[in-house]
């Protein structure tokens, strides 16, 4: 710890308080040490102790200014009056940013200093060597100064919360500009060799998709005292974009030797190192012109986007509190960044200052835009969610300064969240597996959806009608949801089919999750409608209110949790996803946690049915024109929900429909043999299926139906043509399939809803003569 840190610490500890003694203050210390050790703050002490360790000294010294910055600002909060009545006491360690020392700073500042919290500890070997003691103490490890995932694990680790945004989403962020703008570059990147780099280079590489190649990856450790070796392989690549992921030292060593070498590549920096004054200053403005980077944070000269007021007070701190650290320095605003929001947090807490209210006031931040952030990103939490900022914004290195350009975007995409997408994407070819001799000859085994779904009623009741001894048996398995319905029909062993909603094979199509996927799923029916339920306060009158808001969209390898993203996306929608079950939510609504629930099922869905809250309704989802390519308009009633809709009344909203699908097999393939067994017996009895006690969602199947740009299974198909063949010139109105994988004729999108009514009666027909035949015999 360096000599002057040292003594602020020492003089902050012994005479924060006013005409308070040195000696008072240890015996006040020892008072307190038992309230403090149960996380509980004295009810008379008028002391908020936090605790930090930083690297004042060794390879990454320039990140000391942070914690200088936050020290300051709880000084400058301090001469106003404090929070709450209460002073705040911060005690810095120096840990050279070596985690060993980290670990024995941190327990001296929970063991010996009694705080209450450590706050803005910075690197991520640092954080991750606390993380574990911090949470068995239970003691708040607020604001972790690193960009990496694992500070936002609330299930493993509840007293971890991060700030920054993380390193995968901010490199998916770059990725997605290369991938707008340079698709056809060859890129080399420089990375730090511990989990900050590496974090870094997955993120680019899962935001790549291998759509653009890295033919360099080239590490540097971070006792380096050179990276030449590195920067000469990157140029022999013949890489025309270097990325860097890496602290401000290497961040400089880079430019500076990039613009020796006479290489001019396009140049990405890190946002953890594209501070003006700690990296393009010394590696030289000349050298760094062009240069790329996102950001979260204003830089600390940008009058203009911070405007007048936020840049007046940020200039007037600044000066006052730290003179000698320079205004462009942006991990002074970082450190700003940081004290504002723990000021905030505490501020929340009112007089009970328990560790476990710290954490909690921590969890519940909504919308918060702090002074000095890139405008449009905000700060959101929850107690399923400790990543408080998700969005940056691209800038270039200009005529000496920073220039923002382009959209806000989010490094996170809500479809990565879900692991059955994460296996889709790496989903090779189905040649590769042999499952020939894993059922019985005529065992169909089909994926349908959570205990009590619409999907696993659906499957129980297949299994009722069709089974028909070792002729035919169907078997029905309890799945997750749609998401991982598809990646079960792709990779597990014994699935031949499943039932998956259309937005979801859409969005598998759209995002490129899975290869070639149009040839290798196909449909065998459209199955039903699946209603969207919007349940909220009566404040939110409409989807556009949700724009920003906590949102509630079930676990991210269900139906709901697809739909919902899809919707948003199409709305242009940007609220804040929470991923819980549904049902399992309600309590969290009307505490406030959260701002809405989303629910796609068919109507009614038994939680919802019984909920009578007249301060909660159902919002109307219009049936807009960016979603009328992929569903369809609907409306829910009075007696779908009692509860919550007037009598006679309804609340519009949207369905999306459910499909059984398979995998492509060969036609002349055992599997395929078993799915055309199930096709055959489901349609001769579908209007078994379509009398109580079976699903009354079975009502609304029409076996012509198509599904709009994806191929019938070939056997399906072809017994539709002998069984439901359409009048001379109907094909091409109805958008039937071809029987053959191919792309489809005219899609079903062009039907209005009322012109599928007749495709219904026309099956109805069918059924009609078809049993009056069977009278006959």
């Amino acid at each position: 710890m360096s000599g002057s840190v040292a003594r602020d610490a020492l003089r902050r500890l012994f005479f924060t308080a006013p005409r308070r003694s040195a000696a008072a203050a240890l015996v006040l210390a020892a008072m307190a040490g038992p309230a403090f050790g149960q996380g509980l703050a004295a009810p008379g002490d008028r002391e908020i102790r936090i605790g930090n360790t930083a690297p004042y000294t060794g390879p990454a010294s320039a990140y000391g200014v942070i914690a200088k910055t936050i020290t300051a600002y709880l000084d400058k909060i301090n001469a106003e009056g404090g929070i709450n009545g209460r002073k705040v006491n911060m005690i810095s360690y120096d840990d050279a940013y070596e985690p060993t020392k980290t670990m024995a700073m941190t327990r001296k500042l929970v063991e010996e200093d009694n705080v209450l919290l450590t706050l803005g500890t910075i690197g991520t070997n640092t954080n991750a060597a606390i993380q574990p003691y911090l949470n068995s103490k239970k003691v708040p490890q607020l604001f972790a100064l690193s960009g990496a995932a694992a500070w936002d694990q609330p299930h493993e680790f509840p007293w971890t919360i991060g700030f920054l945004p993380t390193y995968a989403a901010e490199a998916q962020i770059f990725a997605q500009y290369l991938l707008e703008n340079h698709p056809r570059s060859r890129i080399g990147v420089l990375y730090q060799d511990d989990g900050m780099g590496k974090e870094y280079l997955k993120g680019l590489k899962d935001g790549l998709g291998g759509k653009i190649a890295i033919v360099a990856e080239t590490p540097y450790k971070v006792t380096d005292t050179t990276i030449d070796a590195q920067m000469a392989k990157l140029k022999a690549s013949g890489a025309d974009v270097l990325i860097e992921f890496t602290t401000p030292k290497f961040a400089i060593m880079a430019i500076k030797r990039s613009a020796e070498l006479g290489w001019r590549p396009l140049q990405f920096a890190a946002s953890i190192s594209n501070s003006y004054s700690a990296v393009i200053q010394p590696a030289g403005p000349q050298n760094a012109e062009g240069l790329l980077s996102a950001a979260y944070r204003l830089e600390g000269e940008d009058a203009a986007a911070a405007g007048d007021v936020v840049f007046r007070e940020w200039s007037a701190f600044m000066q006052r509190y730290l003179p000698s650290v320079s205004k462009t320095n942006g991990q002074a605003v970082l450190g700003y960044l940081v004290g504002r929001l723990t000021v905030e947090v505490l501020k929340n807490c009112g007089d009970d200052l328990s560790r476990e209210n710290i954490m909690r006031q921590a969890r519940l931040l909504k919308g918060i835009q702090l002074p000095m952030m890139v405008q449009g990103i905000k700060i959101d939490t929850s107690p399923s969610d400790h990543a408080p900022i998700e969005q940056m914004r691209m800038m270039r290195f200009t005529n000496g300064q920073w220039q923002h350009f382009g959209p806000v975007r989010s490094g996170v995409d809500a479809g990565a969240v879900s692991e059955s997408f994460k296996t889709i994407f790496k989903y090779g070819t189905a040649t590769k597996r042999d499952l020939a001799n894993q059922l019985n000859a005529n065992t169909v085994s089909l994926m349908t959806g959570s205990f009590g779904s619409t999907y696993a009623q659906v499957g129980a009741d297949l299994a009722s009608v069709l089974d028909n001894g070792t002729n035919l048996r169907i078997l029905p398995v309890m799945g997750r949801g749609s998401v991982q319905a598809v990646a079960d029909i792709l990779l597990l062993r014994g699935v031949d089919a499943g039932i998956v909603r259309k937005d979801t094979l859409a969005y598998l199509d759209r995002k490129d999750f899975a290869k070639d996927i149009r040839n290798q799923f196909v449909y065998v029916a459209k199955m039903f409608n699946e209603e969207m339920h919007v349940l909220a306060p009566r404040t939110i009158t409409n989807m556009r209110d949700l724009d920003g808001k906590t949102v509630v969209v079930d676990l991210p390898d269900s139906s709901t949790f697809v739909t919902a993203i899809n919707v948003f996306d199409r709305l242009g929608i940007r609220p804040h996803l929470i991923y819980q079950e549904p049902r399992l939510a309600v309590d969290m609504l009307r505490k406030g946690e959260v701002d809405a629930i989303v629910a796609i099922e068919g109507k009614p869905l038994q939680w919802l049915n019984q909920i009578n809250d007249r301060n909660l309704h159902l919002v109307p989802v219009e049936y807009a024109k960016p979603l009328q390519e992929e569903y369809l308009p609907s409306k829910l009633g009075s007696a779908d929900y009692p509860g919550l809709v007037a009598e006679g009344g309804y609340v519009e909203t949207i369905a999306a429909e459910a499909v059984l699908a398979s995998y492509n097999w060969a036609p002349n393939s055992d599997r395929y043999r078993r799915l055309s067994l199930l096709v055959d017996t489901m349609f001769d009895k579908v209007a078994q299926l379509q009398r109580p006690p079976f699903h009354p969602k079975w009502k609304e199947m029409a076996p012509r139906a198509t599904v709009s740009g994806w191929t019938r299974f070939k056997a399906a198909q072809e017994w539709l043509d002998r069984n439901m063949p359409l009048p001379p010139g109907a094909a091409a109105a109805s958008g039937a399939a071809p029987a053959a994988p191919a792309p489809v004729a005219a899609p079903a999108a062009a039907l209005a809803p009322q012109d599928r009514d007749p495709l219904y009666r026309e099956f109805l027909e069918w059924r009609a003569s078809r049993a009056k035949a069977s009278t006959n015999r």
